[in-house]
């Protein structure tokens, strides 16, 4: 059993809905948090940027802009999602000096 099968199937078990297992596809664009981190290699500063809201289009997530308005609870709280998923976190490596050391000049 795949690593990324296995996630799913774990995960599928935390969704409050009667209509069924989730997909892959459908566990990772529920609305999410993205944190990106860009680490500067030449002068290892490091920046993180401001957090990002992606939104997905799910009737069924609570957060959505696609969530009928006349879903409400009790029923809501047992058909759709009632919390976000995990944050998205991205850790990138730039291979150059960062803006403020190339602003001062200190570029290698």
């Amino acid at each position: 059993m795949s690593l990324m099968y296995l996630w799913a199937y774990k995960r599928q078990l935390f969704r409050p809905t009667t209509l069924g297992p989730l997909s892959v596809l459908q566990l990772s664009f529920m609305c999410h948090w993205r944190r990106v981190r860009n680490t500067y290699s030449q002068c290892g500063h490091v920046f993180d940027l401001a957090d990002e809201m992606i939104r997905c289009d799910d009737r069924y997530c609570k957060f959505s802009s696609s969530h009928p308005s006349t879903c409400v609870p009790p029923s809501c709280t047992t058909t759709c999602w009632q919390y976000r998923q995990f944050p998205q976190q991205f850790n990138r490596f730039i291979d150059s000096v960062c803006p403020s050391c190339t602003q001062l000049g200190q570029g290698r």
